[in-house]
Formats: C-alpha cells, structure tokens, sequence
C-alpha cells in the first residue's frame, strides 16, 4: 500500500535529518477513498439521527404545550364561573334573600 523510501539526491553530503516519501499505490487510494466515503457517510448518519430525535422532542413540546393551553382556558371558564355564582350570592344577600332549604 504504502511505499516509504529515502530521497537520495544529493549523494556524498551529509543530511542531518532523515528525509523520507511516501509513495501512494493504487491500492491506497482506494482504501482512502472507502475510508473518506465511510467518514462522510457516518457524519450524514449522525447529522439526520440528531434532527429526528430533536423533531420528536419538539412535537412533544408542542402536544404539551395545546394541553398547557386547553388546561389553562378550562381553567379560567371555571374561574369565571365560580365568579359568577359568587356575585349572585353577594346580591341575593344584598337584597336580603336566603337559600332554601328543602
């Protein structure tokens, strides 16, 4: 796959590092290829993964928020109501009426 040799140009002078290339065969290339189209594919895999799972958590929030908002409309008539029925006591005793009793 890979071939590593020593660059021999200047032959008779002392190199003080070792210099070295890296040559790719035909082999290579097609195992980079595979292993960039693996890594592609993976952060594809992942990115779509995270969407679905935060789409779910977003229609969650969104049912919870329309039961939030029915509760909280319930709530409110029953309010209203209770308002009502407490204003007509404080008028029937006003006008010095009384429950009966049966």
């Amino acid at each position: 796959m890979f071939f590593v040799g020593k660059r021999n140009r200047d032959l008779g002078v002392r190199q003080r590092s070792v210099e070295r290339r890296v040559f790719f065969g035909p082999n290579s290339f097609k195992v980079l290829i595979v292993v960039i189209l693996a890594a592609f594919s993976f952060f594809y895999l992942s990115q779509s993964s995270q969407s679905a799972t935060k789409n779910y958590i977003v229609s969650d929030l969104e049912e919870q928020n329309k039961s939030v908002t029915s509760e909280k409309e319930r709530l409110e008539v029953e309010a209203n109501r209770l308002k009502a029925l407490s204003l007509i006591q404080d008028k029937a005793k006003e006008k010095g009426m009384e429950q009966s009793s049966q």
